[in-house]
C-alpha cells in the first residue's frame, strides 16, 4: 500500500463552475475531484493539458471532506469583451451572474477549509506533493477554483502505508466525513437533523479535456459526518477517531 498525504486547502472564497451550467456560472459547494487534480499539479509544477493521465482514476486517488459550513452567494460579475479583442475596457462589458462559495460563519475572518487527501501509485509522487506542501513551495499558486480566489495550504502531514487503517466491511454503519458517491452509501435510517446536499461532479478528464467520469456525490451541509454503510474500500489516520473513516472519490 502507498503512502497518503493530507492536507487543508484554505482560503476566504470560491467558485467550482458546475459542468453543465449555463450562461449564469453556478458553483458546486465542495471542490471536484477534476479541481483537486489541478490543486495537485499546481504544486508540482505540472502544465495545463499535461497531467490528465498521470492523476487519473487508474493512477490517483483524490478525497475531499468539508470542514467548514459553507453559504452561496450570486452577484453578477463585469467581464472584458475579450472575444473582440478589448484588453483595456473600452468597449460594451459582458455581465455574467456568479455564485460564489464563502464561509456560513457570523466570524467575519472565518475562512473556507477543505480536508484533502491524495495517494498515488507512485510513492515518489506523493512524497514529492507532501515535501512541498510541508515547505510551501508551490510551483505555482493556488486557487479555489479560479483566478479571483487564491488559496494555500495548512496542516499537511505525510502517512506512511503502515500508519492507515484500511476496511471495506460495509455492514455496520461508521461515521463518514468526505464526500461520497451516492451508489456507495446506503442512507436509510439517517438520525433526524442531518441536511444531506447532492451534486453531479466530473471525477476525471480525457487528454483533450473532455469528461471522462461523472457521478453523483452526497455530503452533509453542516460539515458533519455522516452516519452510513459504505461500500468498497475505506480508510482511516492515525489521530481519527475509531469510527470516523474517510473515502476517495471513486466509484
Amino acid at each position: 500500500m502507498a503512502p497518503l498525504v493530507a492536507f487543508d486547502l484554505v482560503g476566504p472564497m470560491a467558485h467550482f463552475r458546475k459542468f453543465y451550467t449555463n450562461s449564469s456560472s453556478l458553483s458546486y459547494h465542495v471542490p471536484p475531484r477534476t479541481t483537486l487534480m489541478g490543486v495537485v499539479a499546481a504544486v508540482l509544477g505540472w502544465k495545463r493539458d499535461t497531467y490528465y493521465d498521470c492523476l487519473g482514476l487508474e493512477q490517483a486517488a483524490l478525497g475531499v471532506a468539508l470542514r467548514m459550513a459553507v453559504r452561496t452567494l450570486v452577484q453578477t460579475v463585469n467581464l472584458l469583451q475579450t472575444k473582440t479583442g478589448d484588453w483595456h475596457g473600452t468597449q460594451s462589458r459582458t455581465q455574467i451572474p456568479t455564485e460564489w462559495v464563502l464561509p456560513k460563519s457570523q466570524d467575519h475572518q472565518a475562512m473556507l477549509r477543505y480536508r484533502v487527501f491524495f495517494q498515488h501509485q507512485d510513492p515518489g509522487i506523493t512524497r514529492e506533493v507532501a515535501r512541498r506542501l510541508m515547505a510551501q513551495e508551490y510551483v505555482y499558486p493556488l486557487f479555489l477554483g479560479v483566478a479571483y480566489c487564491p488559496a494555500w495550504v495548512e496542516n499537511a502531514q505525510l502517512y506512511e502505508a503502515d500508519q492507515m487503517i484500511w476496511q471495506e466491511d460495509d455492514r455496520e454503519p461508521v461515521q463518514l466525513d468526505t464526500v461520497v458517491p451516492v451508489e456507495r452509501v446506503d442512507l436509510a435510517g439517517l438520525r433526524p437533523g442531518l441536511r444531506l446536499l447532492s451534486d453531479r461532479i466530473p471525477l476525471d478528464f480525457n487528454p483533450d479535456r473532455t469528461l471522462r467520469a461523472i457521478t453523483n456525490v452526497v455530503w452533509e451541509d453542516q460539515a458533519q459526518p455522516l452516519p452510513v454503510r459504505v461500500k468498497g474500500r475505506r480508510f482511516r489516520l492515525p489521530e481519527d477517531p475509531d469510527s470516523r473513516w474517510h473515502v476517495f472519490l471513486e466509484v
